[in-house]
């Protein structure tokens, strides 16, 4: 069984009227080469393939909701620490 830890902070950003969420994985990390597929539909990482069940669509269909928000999302890094992913959407009203 492996678990998965999210470490998020929120904050308001409000020169800009957008909502700024950092998304902590501390337990996964990225290879480099496969960072740039990461947003891929069905794309799974070859070490994740065999270990982790999963079709591979939750890290695109979070980018398609922040994008329905007038937002993004991005990986900022991945390290021996984890993987960080921030999320910025317009604040609604």
């Amino acid at each position: 069984m492996i678990f998965v830890y999210l470490l998020y902070s929120y904050f308001n950003v409000s020169l800009c009227q957008q909502y700024v969420k950092k998304i902590n994985l501390k337990v996964i990390l990225i290879p480099v080469h496969e960072q740039q597929y990461v947003f891929e539909p069905f794309y799974r990482g070859e070490n994740k393939k065999l270990k982790i069940r999963g079709l591979g669509l939750g890290l695109p269909f979070s980018k398609m909701l922040a994008k329905a928000q007038k937002g993004y999302l991005v990986l900022k890094e991945s390290n021996e620490q984890g993987t960080t992913f921030t999320i910025i959407v317009e604040e609604l009203n």
